[in-house]
């Protein structure tokens, strides 16, 4: 769902008053293709908030569809529908007018309910009022945008600064895990490693508790099994954010475990000497659009933790070759539980 602004309510009760319009709605393409109701101004309360529609879905869905204008002097509610109202809810609607918005956006549309109110002449100033709401649009999601990787990059700052903090693993992990789900504001963050001969993986950590009856730390599941079973051996991501994708019907751990049910997820390989030794997990329930930002958060994090895995492996095989106390221990305490690195 597109977010929706205030600000963008008013200026459409401005446009409104202009036109003398009964309802005034903007849409606003989203991520999936369809269109969003991102602001509307009616003197009725008929007009659904969380409101989408497809392109071609009634006279609003005609602009969407073929970005062009439409005039409708006599609103025929029996032979056609506007598309925002619900059924039944447009009864007086007499003439309807909307313009789409530059670079295929959305469309602004609006309707009243008196005979003849709308001409060519307000259909070309519309389209004025059309360029202007796309400008705000743009700029209100470069702002948004610019914001969302500022806040994403001292999510970065954090997780990197994690090894100097928390000199244990499992508080390393544990903190990690729960930065990373906090960045990408996903519901859960967790990590899945192979055991020492690489036939099985299980679940090392996660930023909270699985539901009960669900997976178990120190589980063992086979690298035939699930979705998380192909990242391993394929060594490679997978990412969906509906159950509509392939990837999005596979179980996680395998056909036959109880788990968890994600409408969201991205699941980097750790590649950690020459081979893939586990698997970063960020997901959740409710479905999210994968953006951008998303996926290059989740990738850094995920690289990072795949580099500090990678040095802890060179520096505990160097370690087997030194002799006693010529390499400090430290405060190492570093490495998934099973040994697998």
């Amino acid at each position: 769902m597109a977010k929706t602004y205030s600000s963008l309510d008013r200026l459409l009760e401005a446009v409104g008053s202009v036109f003398d319009a009964y309802s005034v709605a903007l849409f606003r393409r989203n991520a999936e293709g369809a269109f969003d109701l991102a602001a509307s101004f009616s003197l009725g309360d008929s007009i659904p908030k969380n409101l989408t529609i497809e392109a071609g879905h009634g006279l609003a869905g005609w602009i969407l569809k073929n970005n062009t204008p439409l005039l409708v002097e006599k609103f025929d509610r029996k032979r056609s529908l506007l598309g925002y109202y619900p059924p039944g809810q447009d009864e007086g609607i007499k003439v309807f007018m909307g313009c789409p918005l530059p670079g295929g956006l959305g469309a602004l549309c609006m309707d009243s309910k008196k005979t003849y109110a709308f001409t060519d002449k307000d259909q070309r100033v519309l389209s004025l009022f059309a360029q202007v709401v796309a400008a705000i649009v743009t700029d209100m999601g470069e702002v948004e945008a610019s914001s969302r990787e500022q806040m994403l990059y001292r999510f970065l700052q954090q997780v990197y600064d994690l090894r100097e903090t928390y000199p244990k693993w499992t508080e390393f992990l544990n903190c990690y895990l729960a930065l990373v789900a906090g960045g990408g504001m996903c519901e859960l963050s967790f990590l899945v490693v192979s055991d020492e001969w690489g036939d099985n993986y299980l679940l090392e950590g996660a930023n909270k508790p699985f539901p009960p009856d669900t997976v178990s730390p120190g589980q063992l599941f086979s690298m035939n099994s699930g979705l998380l079973g192909w990242v391993f051996k394929k060594n490679q991501p997978a990412f969906f954010d509906d159950r509509r994708s392939e990837q999005g019907h596979t179980p996680l751990f395998g056909r036959d475990i109880p788990g968890l049910t994600l409408n969201t997820l991205l699941a980097f390989p750790l590649k950690v000497h020459t081979r893939c030794r586990g698997v970063l997990v960020i997901g959740d329930r409710e479905g999210r659009v994968i953006d951008e930002e998303l996926k290059s958060f989740a990738k850094m994090a995920a690289d990072y933790l795949a580099l500090f895995l990678e040095n802890l492996y060179l520096k505990n095989k160097l370690r087997r070759f030194m002799p006693p106390g010529l390499m400090e221990h430290g405060g190492d305490d570093y490495g998934p539980g099973d040994a697998s690195l």
